[in-house]
């Protein structure tokens, strides 16, 4: 098998919180991120599912070399994240590329469409000035936008034309990854569809090895081979698309697919329990509090990320039976 694109070694994030007051209160660790293992090759298209607190985005500021580990490693090819010398972080800063939640947010409102697409462009220097006019119209024509957008400001576009943009910005450094953090979340159902085609298409087409953020599992379905599934820092479940929503083998994933609304079964309560924090984690298993399927030993052992079958890793004492 080739050499992963990401490798992700143990890692951890930690932030410290101090106490505050006359008192002092002792300071403590809150841990984002607790142990993370996980590959993604050349050409996988990854959803990184869970509730809110799971550590999803802490993930990918951890893969995208905006924040250090804490402990353990976060390797791009060979090489370490936090060793890459000035040259290989540009490079690196060309190749990965990042879509974010906010698209609008993440744009200089006083410059123009065509500023903000030719910006990466410029500063990879990745043709001469002449040619960027017809780069930019090239890209709004992959992302199905007319050229006459370039010369208006995001402010005068719609939230389906923004997350387009943001997309071809993306674009417009030759990636070889694309991170996104819930691109999708707030559009209409249609307009919804109209960008996840789009995304799925340009992974199909050029290879673009790409890792999404979801809460939604029907996103996760549709646009990703291959799910992760997180849960208060520890990655619980992982394994290719159709097994782990046809059959999961981990409770937490079981109970995050019975809370997804279908059209053909009753949509059952939420899980029952408090979510732990992540200042004060119980011994065991983490979800063992809100586990239906607990047992003695999920209070006292925790379990570890292993190989059920082709490709699934599961942590579990005792999976989930297949029916």
């Amino acid at each position: 098998m080739p050499n992963p694109i990401f490798s992700l070694l143990d890692v951890e994030r930690s932030y410290e919180l101090r106490g505050s007051g006359w008192f002092r209160a002792p300071s403590r660790q809150l841990k984002a991120l607790d142990g993370v293992r996980l590959e993604v090759q050349r050409g996988d298209t990854l959803a990184l599912v869970g509730e809110s607190g799971s550590g999803k985005s802490t993930l990918i500021r951890l893969m995208l070399g905006l924040e250090p580990a804490s402990d353990g490693r976060v390797l791009y090819g060979q090489r370490d994240l936090a060793q890459l010398d000035a040259e290989a972080k540009k490079r690196f800063a060309r190749e990965v590329a990042f879509i974010y939640q906010n698209a609008r947010g993440s744009m200089n409102p006083r410059m123009r469409i065509e500023d903000i697409l030719a910006e990466p462009i410029r500063l990879h220097q990745l043709c001469v000035e002449r040619e960027i006019p017809a780069r930019l119209e090239s890209l709004l024509l992959r992302v199905g936008l007319p050229a006459g957008l370039l010369q208006r400001f995001p402010s005068e576009l719609s939230g389906g034309q923004i997350r387009r943009i943001a997309i071809a910005r993306a674009l417009a450094s030759e990636p070889e990854v694309i991170m996104a953090d819930e691109s999708v979340a707030g559009l209409d159902v249609s307009v919804q569809a109209q960008v996840l085609n789009l995304l799925r298409d340009l992974c199909r087409e050029s290879g673009i090895t790409l890792v999404f953020i979801t809460h939604d599992l029907g996103v996760a379905s549709y646009l990703c081979e291959k799910i992760a599934v997180l849960y208060l820092g520890r990655i619980v479940e992982q394994g290719p698309t159709d097994a782990i929503l046809n059959t999961p083998r981990h409770p937490y994933t079981r109970a995050l697919l019975q809370a997804f609304p279908r059209f053909d079964m009753p949509l059952k309560a939420s899980l029952s329990g408090e979510i732990p924090s992540p200042v004060n984690l119980p011994k065991g298993c983490r979800f063992a509090g809100r586990c239906p399927q607990v047992q003695a030993a999920c209070r006292e052992t925790d379990p570890a990320l292993t190989a059920l079958d082709a490709g699934r890793q599961v942590a579990c004492l005792f999976p989930v039976a297949i029916a």
